[in-house]
């Protein structure tokens, strides 16, 4: 039997949507049971241990209740009642409406969780991922184990899963994960973390007996991610089998309504098509007929920009030409006025070198008698020039001696020097001996005591007497020589002094006198050139003379042509005036065409400019509606017509597909507990699997805290709210 895949893909659609919309509808008065059967897995998804949480409630307070149940290990959790245990039957008595309790459970699990890790593109056990750094895939995938043959009312057998609502998710922090791709999943972002989402609905497919490619839905999720010192929070994978009616299909009537309205459709759509080959024809014609228009108009504005420049040319020429003319008569008028006064100054001219030509020979005469008298200047100016430099010599010769004069001077006053400190010596010397004859006049005088010896003493004192006169003669005689030598050595410094002033002067004078004689050396020569220029000027003013007396000539002839231009710039003047204004005349009519010329090249550019703007419009266009009709073609033969030839080519079993969901939505309300029910009661339950974290000796404590942290926010608000939440997210 055929099934038409557009139609199931419809139904998937439906199922999927009903199964995330809560639909708890106790009934009054009775007791419920919720229980959530928490799983713990490794980090390859195979179970550890199983515990289930039981909350049995009612309206008003339980009393005596029985309840119905494998578990092992049971105990209250929230309250002081025991229960009372015979085999899977459980009583409790309580005045309260809610009893909680837990229990270990061995029973196998309606779904199978298989993950499996990669690095670098080798499958390792995650253990020893721990810590590496490389590019990590990460593959899970979902079961369905709970199976059921049920028999069609047209006798055939089909296996159908229960249905299970199956959400994934798995942490992957910021500073560990970058880079993430996943083929199945949702990628949300909280802080520095990055939460990754899957929604899966094991069995489904295998239910409805289509591939997962008709929904477009792979049947496993693949994570892939760059990884730095890899760590993997538990995965967390929820569960339920919660799904209501579906009100909105109710039998095969609405399938058939749907199948009418697809044939209406490609009717519809064949039309459609119609309509827009022809818009696009219609579209091409209109296009092909502006761009004919946008060539002519732009010949025209080629032709009106060619006439403007023309213009432009003409009126610039006639406009410069107009000016010219004017300043043609204003030059004319000058050259009138020029010409009479000119004809003034010729005369003027004329009378003046009258007086030049007789200037001119008196200069001439003046010359020749001052050339004669120069004549003798040379010889007188080198006379001059060598006695100047005899006198330069003798100078020198007594600066020099003068020189030597000075230096001798200095020398005696050294000598001088010399004398008068052994003069000095010399008196301490007989100042010493004077001294010394104090104590020999009176050992004398000791010794004329002496008897026999007196005589003796008398001479020696005779003699010791004239030798004190002698020396007190020296000493005399030495001090006027030293006062002498200061005399001398005084009028030896005044002489020196005076000396070095006398050859200071000499110097000042020689000097001067080398300028002098240079003076006199370049008198000499200009004596020379003097002679040779008062010749040649002589020579000039012959030449003046004679010049003075052809220009008296020329001016008179200039005179008489001076008199024939002023008659004829005056003529000039008249002719110029009558050319100016034809060219102001001119120049008007011209500036007219010109201002034409240039309003229909600006308007011809304009409907230029705006004609290709249209040209451009209509291109849009026909591009738009060559798109629309593509589409709408391609809508037509692969959408529409597609889906109602393969509706005409089907044979639908619309009660097979509707008995199907039916028996799907019964097998979901069965399923109502994981570890048994009693009869009498209502009951619900959802499982929630969490595998063993992979993670680094340091990071145990922190990583704790954070999965407890994650399994919190999920369980706050209920499991239905959490996955509406996530598919709200999803459709942002």
């Amino acid at each position: 039997m055929k099934i038409n895949n557009k139609i199931i893909k419809i139904l998937s659609i439906v199922m999927i949507v009903a199964m995330i919309i809560p639909s708890f509808s106790f009934a009054e008065g009775k007791v419920s049971k919720e229980e959530t059967v928490y799983i713990n897995l490794n980090e390859k998804g195979k179970p550890i241990e199983k515990t289930s949480s039981i909350w049995l409630h009612s309206d008003t307070s339980l009393g005596k209740v029985e309840d119905k149940s494998t578990l092992k290990d049971i105990k209250n959790v929230k309250g002081e009642e025991e229960p009372n245990i015979n085999g899977d039957r459980i009583i409790w008595n309580t005045d309260e409406k809610d009893i909680f309790y837990q229990g270990k459970s061995n029973k196998d699990l309606p779904i199978d969780l298989n993950v499996k890790y990669y690095l670098n593109g080798k499958e390792m056990n995650p253990k020893d991922m721990a810590g590496k750094s490389g590019r990590v895939k990460i593959n899970l995938e979902v079961k369905n184990k709970d199976s059921h043959v049920i028999s069609l009312k047209n006798g055939n057998k089909k296996t159908l899963y229960t249905p299970f609502a199956t959400v994934v998710v798995m942490n992957m922090p910021l500073d560990k994960f970058e880079n993430i791709n996943t083929n199945n999943g949702k990628i949300v972002s909280d802080g520095n973390n990055q939460v990754l989402t899957y929604v899966s609905l094991p069995g489904l497919e295998e239910s409805l007996g289509i591939s997962n490619n008709v929904i477009n839905r792979e049947d496993y999720l693949e994570v892939k991610a760059d990884v730095k010192d890899f760590e993997m929070s538990p995965i967390v994978v929820t569960t339920t089998s919660e799904v209501p009616e579906i009100d909105d299909l109710k039998g095969a009537d609405d399938i058939d309504k749907l199948i009418d309205g697809i044939e209406k459709i490609k009717d519809a759509s064949e039309k459609l098509s119609e309509a827009t080959g022809k818009l696009y024809t219609g579209q091409v014609d209109l296009n092909s007929g502006i761009g004919e228009f946008i060539n002519g108009v732009g010949k025209v504005n080629t032709g009106a920009n060619t006439l403007r420049d023309g213009t432009k040319q003409l009126k610039d020429g006639v406009d410069a030409s107009y000016k010219g003319s004017q300043e043609i008569s204003k030059g004319v008028g000058a050259l009138s006025k020029g010409a009479s006064q000119l004809g003034k100054g010729t005369q003027q001219l004329q009378n003046g070198t009258e007086l030049n030509r007789k200037g001119a020979n008196d200069l001439s005469n003046g010359l020749s008698q001052l050339d004669n008298k120069v004549k003798y200047m040379p010889k007188q100016a080198e006379d001059l020039d060598n006695g100047m430099k005899a006198i330069v010599e003798k100078t020198e010769e007594i600066s020099k001696g003068q020189k030597q004069l000075t230096e001798g001077l200095g020398k005696s006053v050294e000598g001088l020097e010399k004398i008068k400190a052994g003069k000095q010596k010399e008196l301490e010397i007989i100042g010493m001996l004077l001294k010394g004859m104090d104590g020999l006049d009176a050992g004398v005088a000791g010794l004329g005591k002496v008897p026999g010896a007196a005589g003796i003493a008398e001479k020696l004192s005779g003699g010791l007497q004239k030798q004190r006169m002698a020396l007190e003669g020296l000493q005399g005689s030495g001090n006027e020589l030293i006062e002498g030598i200061n005399e001398v050595e005084k009028g030896i410094k005044e002489a020196q002094d005076a000396s070095g002033q006398l050859s200071e002067g000499l110097g000042k004078v020689n000097n001067g006198q080398k300028d002098i004689s240079a003076g006199t050396g370049e008198l000499r020569k200009g004596s020379k050139v003097l002679k040779e220029a008062t010749s040649q000027l002589n020579e000039g003013g012959k030449q003046l003379a004679k010049g003075a007396n052809d220009l008296n000539t020329g001016a008179s002839q200039a005179n008489n042509g001076t008199k024939q231009l002023s008659n004829g710039s005056k003529e000039l003047s008249n002719g110029a005036g009558q050319l100016t204004n034809g060219l102001g005349q001119l120049n008007n009519g011209v500036g007219q065409i010109y201002n034409g010329a240039d309003a229909l090249s600006k308007g011809t550019g304009e409907l230029s400019q705006n004609g290709n703007k249209l040209q451009d419009g209509s291109n849009q266009l026909k591009d738009g509606a060559k798109q629309l009709d593509e589409g709408m073609t391609k809508f037509h033969k692969e959408g529409i017509s597609e889906i109602s030839k393969r509706i005409d080519e089907s044979d639908l079993d619309i009660d097979t597909i509707m008995e199907t969901k039916d028996e799907l939505i019964n097998l979901s309300k069965e399923y109502k507990s994981f570890t048994g029910l009693n009869e009498e009661m209502d009951g619900s339950v959802k499982f929630v699997m969490r595998t063993e974290e992979i993670k680094a000796k340091d990071n145990d404590e922190e990583s704790d805290i954070e999965t407890k942290k994650q399994e919190g926010q999920k369980e706050k608000g209920g499991f239905i709210n959490w996955i509406k939440n996530l598919f709200k997210k999803k459709n942002k």
